[in-house]
């Protein structure tokens, strides 16, 4: 469950701008929309809607959860592009990207950040917080020397995995661009310890980050052998008004080609190989077959519609179906997590490809389908059809905007005084509460169209072919 997420020097963000989920204890409305934190007397919001014009820097502050997990996940700052300091200030160059989860797993609220250079890993920590206590369970300095903290033996005594696995860490080297909790990763489970192992899982695993046009990795596995999924999954999609009231596979064999052999089994035992990553819609796969090493095993999804006549159905291919449709399939997944796991959802562009009155039932259903269940929705979105008070609370809307320097600066909606009964679209439409594009004055461009009044160009500046 994510507490707040913080970012500086940054892309568009220079100074340390903050995304906090604590609930306003002034607002009484959308009670369901929050969740208690166990061990402090304050609740998360569910969900956060960011808003703002383009260019204000709604899409960075996603970008900025992605970079930092990415150096989680990868293990080292050289698999892939360094950081993107604030570049509107010759300052910003040479300072560090700094980036903060504060987060909950279980009932342990952990704070993880770590501050990066061009030249590597500058800072990094990991503290632990009970009620006012905050204690590190380790800290790394710019010379790559990891101290463990207090925490591992006061608040986590029962974990002995977790303190032997420090302990032995700490005294390695490390490389300069390694993370010491990626290097912790690359290690078994079963040696981290049970706190370690959560902390880990939550940041790889359980914050899950869609930027625009994102598809979902274990979409086809889920509908082949998740059975409730993938009744719930046409439910949906027939209830939206798609035209699609079933999903099926289709499966056909073929031979294998020797250099595919050597690509699919470097997937996995089960040789399974996801054509999106090879920009492919998403929609098929191919794996070896398990019973012929020879063959391989094609797997298309397929939608079926019904025609005029009601009882025949049509099958058509999922990827030749509508951006939007696709889109809201690999969606579905975060509405209907498995076993009921808390999970953070992060989506860049929530409503491109959607209907407005699409992306309000999934707001609305995410908000209040599972209230035992601990999850959340961080999105971006233009769409202002989303901005009222029967669908979120106001502590759950942000602005987002860029000030006279360039930087980029979150607000939330709290901040502004705001009636219960106010219509907030309109609110934001009219300029209330700022985030709105400048637009000088775009007529005067019309002259450069070499049109005349009648809407016809001059014929003497025409070219006749």
């Amino acid at each position: 469950m994510l507490i707040s997420f913080s970012v500086s020097n940054f892309r568009s963000f220079g100074e340390e701008v903050t995304l906090d989920m604590i609930a306003s204890p002034k607002l009484t409305d959308h009670t369901d929309h929050l969740i208690q934190i166990d061990k402090a007397d304050k609740h998360v919001v569910r969900t956060a809607m960011l808003y703002g014009p383009n260019a204000a820097g709604k899409s960075n502050l996603i970008k900025a959860m992605d970079y930092a997990q990415t150096l989680i996940c990868t293990g080292s700052q050289s698999h892939h592009a360094g950081p993107e300091p604030f570049r509107f200030d010759r300052s910003t160059a040479a300072k560090p990207s700094s980036f903060e989860f504060r987060f909950m797993v279980g009932d342990e609220i952990f704070t993880y950040g770590f501050d990066v250079g061009r030249r590597g890993i500058v800072a990094e920590w990991l503290s632990a917080l009970r009620g006012t206590r905050e204690k590190d369970i380790f800290v790394r300095d710019e010379k790559g020397q990891t101290v463990v903290g207090d925490a591992p033996k006061s608040f986590f005594s029962n974990d002995a995995e977790m303190q032997h696995t420090l302990s032995v860490l700490s005294q390695l080297p490390i490389r300069p661009t390694q993370l010491f909790l990626s290097r912790a990763n690359s290690l078994p489970e079963e040696s981290l310890g049970a706190t370690l192992r959560g902390v880990i899982e939550w940041l790889t695993e359980d914050l899950i980050i869609l930027e625009a046009e994102a598809r979902s990795c274990d979409m086809l596995e889920r509908l082949y052998s998740d059975t409730p999924f993938k009744k719930f999954a046409e439910s949906f999609l027939c209830n939206v008004d798609t035209g699609i009231c079933e999903l099926q596979f289709h499966e056909q064999s073929r031979d294998c080609r020797d250099h595919e052999r050597e690509i699919f089994q470097s997937f996995g035992d089960d040789g399974y190989m996801p054509y999106y990553r090879y920009g492919c819609s998403g929609d098929m796969d191919e794996r070896i077959d398990p019973d012929d090493p020879t063959k391989v095993i094609t797997r298309q999804l397929m939608s079926l519609h019904r025609g005029n006549e009601g009882d025949v159905r049509f099958m058509l291919p999922f990827g030749e179906e509508s951006d939007g449709t696709q889109q809201l399939l690999h969606y579905l997944p975060y509405l209907n997590p498995q076993q009921g796991r808390s999970r953070v959802v992060v989506i860049d562009e929530l409503d491109r490809s959607l209907h407005p009155k699409l992306c309000w039932e999934l707001v609305e259903f995410f908000s209040t389908s599972c209230p035992g269940v601990r999850r959340q929705m961080v999105v971006t979105t233009h769409e202002a059809h989303l901005l009222d008070q029967e669908l979120l609370r106001r502590d759950e809307y942000w602005m987002v905007e860029k000030d006279k320097t360039g930087q980029s600066r979150l607000t939330p909606l709290t901040d502004f005084k705001i009636r219960k009964d106010l219509n907030l679209r309109k609110g934001y439409l009219q300029g209330r509460f700022d985030a709105l594009p400048i637009i000088g004055d775009i007529s005067s461009l019309a002259e450069w169209l070499g049109c005349t009044r009648d809407g016809t160009k001059d014929a003497q500046e025409t070219p006749i072919a």
